[in-house]
């Protein structure tokens, strides 16, 4: 059975790593999937709004493309090599 992760779980976590491994870090860049639990508001349910904005502040947000991820690419590209004659 999978272990479900939730959007607390996550925001958790980053507030972790940017509290300890990324501490003297101005600034850290976040590559997230599309995933709506991967925002900035998911902070704010988390902590209190003067802790959220401080480490939101810390975080540059980049998705990757919608259709073109690198989990979309990956996933087109075992579909052509299983489709292949052998």
């Amino acid at each position: 059975m999978w272990e479900q992760r939730t959007k607390i779980d996550w925001v958790v976590e980053m507030a972790y790593l940017l509290r300890g491994r990324y501490a003297e870090a101005e600034k850290v860049i976040l590559v997230c999937d599309n995933l709506n639990t991967h925002t900035i508001g998911v902070f704010d349910e988390a902590f209190d709004l003067a802790e959220a904005r401080a480490l939101v502040r810390r975080l540059e947000f980049w998705h990757t493309p919608k259709h073109g991820s690198w989990l979309n690419i990956a996933e087109n590209e075992l579909s052509a090599v299983t489709r292949e004659p052998n």
